[in-house]
């Protein structure tokens, strides 16, 4: 049983005493009465207070749980973006032809684009950064594919 329903019932009983009461009993059993429903009133408001606490804490935890999702979901949505773009340089060196894509690799962070590897001729060096360049969603190309021949 909580506070406010045990203070009302104390109210009730000493409200019930005061018919067989004498005067000075009847009223301090009112002065009773009266100081356990303001205690059952500070009872009940401190009740609501922690519970609109409690609703405020909740709503910022809500915030902060909603603000992670949606920093995890742009990192997650960044990784994937970079791992479409290297792939679709992968397949643009593949169509190509002239370009030997398993000599190549190809590292995407951010839309840039790191070509490294080792290609016979410059010409494929060349045609790999060009063909990268042409990719959606790439910001910059950085070739550092060396020239050997074989």
């Amino acid at each position: 049983m909580n506070t406010t329903n045990r203070l009302a019932i104390i109210a009730l009983l000493s409200s019930l005493s005061l018919a067989a009461c004498s005067q000075a009993d009847q009223e301090q059993a009112e002065d009773q009465s009266q100081e356990a429903m303001q205690q059952a009133d500070e009872a009940a408001n401190d009740a609501g207070n922690a519970m609109e606490e409690a609703a405020e804490e909740t709503k910022e935890a809500a915030n902060e749980a909603m603000a992670y999702a949606e920093d995890k979901s742009a990192e997650a949505s960044d990784f994937l973006s970079d791992a479409a773009i290297t792939a679709r340089v992968k397949a643009a060196f593949v169509e190509a032809g002239q370009v030997d894509a398993m000599a190549i690799n190809v590292e995407t962070i951010d839309g840039q684009v790191v070509l490294s590897g080792v290609v016979p001729t410059a010409d494929m060096a060349d045609l790999a950064e060009q063909l990268a360049e042409g990719i959606e969603g790439v910001s910059s190309v950085e070739n550092d594919i060396e020239v050997q021949s074989y």
